[in-house]
């Protein structure tokens, strides 16, 4: 595991003690200057700032996504609230300007000072470039339309515009793009390493990312435009992407101190180290057990009675209910950002829509391929599921090839958005796309439909007069059916 708080710290130290100072026998430091100013910090010194304080957004500022993709239900206080559709607005402003300040604009500076102080090191510019797309198709996801083509650059650009999601999407494709362009080349360039905590420097990681993320990309944008990528899809297919565990992009977490999952720091903080208001979401559970998935006792604890419910959103009354296994929110539980599973759900989509060669039968093989590795993901973990009960589960599902299409992808999507427990952003995004579970509209939420995205930052909207208006949390993506 990477000791992720302790490399900071260390990184914190090591660029105050940058000096910048001319080696010269006779030379006089001018009055008005500092000799211990810095003046110049290595790019990849970044990283680490970049990743953690992404992925802590994610993880704790943003946890009530698990609500709203209503695998989570929250039973009180803040979760009760985002179930609610209460967003809160010092988590919106604190994810807003964390993604966009200390995540993007830093990227923005590894570019700079590579280009500046090692313009060989082409290497560090595709890491960034691959970490900016996946940071944009984060927040595209939870906002639509953001500042993409003119954010980063305040002078020329005080209130920038912002982009239709549509040009969000193919943008972040294009950063793929550019960043493989580079990786796929055999350069004499540096790689970030020792402050890469995704893959530690792995060139074929990266590529294999990049790839990953283009193929989600492409699958949203599809939806409304498959014409247009079915090429780039079909592509994709013969390319390096992330098939096996080993291989998933993910921010591994510790059990040492200051290394912890933020979830649980805040488990342990603030509720004893209990799970107390993290209940299971009926849209979840009902499908679940429709489909007598063993994974019940990994997501959940049964109730007193030994059995498993799960309750409407924004409701009150939780005696019956199953909450969130305590196992999904340990010290070391990693924030996954693309997953092996996924790859394969992702293709077996795109196969049965007709996007890539092989239709059903193709599309077959590509979703058992995606729930093996969804089931086998537990193994070794608090969590792990019985090699007979993964065997018996696989053999009840139905052969794509003796369905419709739509009853196809409805198996493909359930069994994609199952295995996203615990990623919120991910599963909400997931649901958005293809609507294959049935969800609820929340009790005393106002609302007269799910949710599709935040509303925007209080502090982007109070500063930037180009801040979108008229649009509701319930404002359908751009890529949404």
């Amino acid at each position: 595991m990477k000791k992720i708080v302790l490399k900071i710290k260390y990184i914190i130290v090591l660029s105050v003690l940058l000096v910048s100072v001319n080696a010269c026998d006779s030379a006089l430091v001018d009055i008005n200057e500092d000799p211990l100013a810095v003046t110049s910090v290595p790019a990849e010194l970044l990283f680490p700032e970049i990743i953690v304080n992404f992925s802590s957004v994610r993880s704790i500022e943003f946890a009530g996504l698990n609500m709203h993709a209503q695998q989570w239900c929250g039973s009180g206080g803040t979760w009760l609230s985002r179930s609610r559709y209460v967003l809160g607005v010092p988590s919106v402003n604190n994810g807003w300007t964390t993604w966009y300040t200390t995540c993007l604009k830093n990227l923005s500076l590894v570019e700079q000072l590579v280009e500046e102080d090692n313009p060989d090191n082409q290497y560090i510019i595709a890491q960034a470039k691959v970490l900016e797309g996946f940071i944009y198709s984060n927040i595209t996801q939870v906002w639509g339309d953001v500042p993409y083509t003119q954010a980063g650059n305040p002078t020329e650009y005080p209130y920038p515009e912002f982009d239709s999601q549509e040009i969000v999407l193919e943008g972040v494709v294009t950063l793929m793009d550019e960043a493989l362009a580079i990786l796929e080349q055999d350069l004499d360039s540096q790689i970030v390493t020792d402050s890469d905590l995704i893959f530690n420097g792995d060139k074929a990681s990266w590529i294999r990312w990049a790839n990953s993320i283009k193929l989600k990309m492409l699958m949203f944008i599809a939806n409304k435009k498959p014409d247009e990528v079915s090429a780039q899809l079909q592509a994709l297919v013969n390319s390096p992407l992330i098939v096996t565990k080993d291989q998933e992009a993910q921010l591994s977490y510790s059990e040492t101190i200051g290394n912890e999952n933020p979830k649980w720091t805040f488990i342990n903080n603030y509720w004893g180290g209990n799970i107390n208001l993290w209940y299971a979401g009926r849209p979840l559970v009902n499908l679940m057990k429709e489909l007598n998935d063993p994974r019940l006792a990994t997501y959940y604890e049964p109730n007193s009675n030994g059995e498993y419910f799960g309750k409407w959103q924004g409701y009150t009354g939780f005696t019956t209910i199953s909450k969130v296994n305590a196992n999904n929110v340990l010290a070391d539980t990693p924030d996954r950002y693309s997953t092996a599973s996924e790859t394969y759900f992702l293709l077996a989509d795109a196969a049965a829509n007709g996007f890539v060669s092989g239709g059903l039968a193709q599309a077959n093989v590509w979703f058992l391929e995606g729930v093996t590795l969804a089931l086998d993901y537990y193994d070794g973990t608090l969590g792990e599921i019985a090699q007979a009960d993964k065997e018996t589960y696989i053999a009840s599902l139905p052969d794509l090839t003796a369905l419709t299409t739509n009853e196809a992808l409805d198996y493909i999507n359930d069994q994609h958005y199952i295995s996203l427990f615990g990623n919120g952003l991910e599963a909400w995004s997931q649901w958005k796309r293809t609507k294959s579970v049935d969800l609820d509209i929340p009790a005393n939420a106002g609302a007269t439909d799910v949710i599709r995205r935040y509303t925007y930052s209080s502090n982007e909207a109070g500063s930037n007069i180009n801040t979108p208006t008229g649009l509701t949390i319930e404002t359908k993506m751009w890529y949404e059916k």
